[in-house]
């Protein structure tokens, strides 16, 4: 039994924020080099900024379902 009940799209959030961190971990992305920087700091960059903006916005859209606001 679950401290609290997850819904689906919780889920899936979650589910392809740690495979993105799996895949962004593996060790060849540290020596291809794309724009002066390694993949990794781009994978690392792209994983602190949308990662938070899409659970936000996921946040947003669940809570407007919630309430019936548009």
């Amino acid at each position: 039994m679950s401290f609290f009940a997850m819904s689906t799209g919780d889920r899936r959030y979650l589910l392809a924020l740690v495979v993105f961190s799996v895949i962004a971990f593996m060790p060849w992305w540290r020596e291809m080099y794309v724009a002066g920087m390694s993949v990794f700091g781009w994978l690392m960059a792209i994983l602190m900024v949308f990662s938070p903006t899409v659970a936000l916005l996921v946040f947003r859209q669940e809570r407007r379902k919630k309430t019936g606001a548009s």
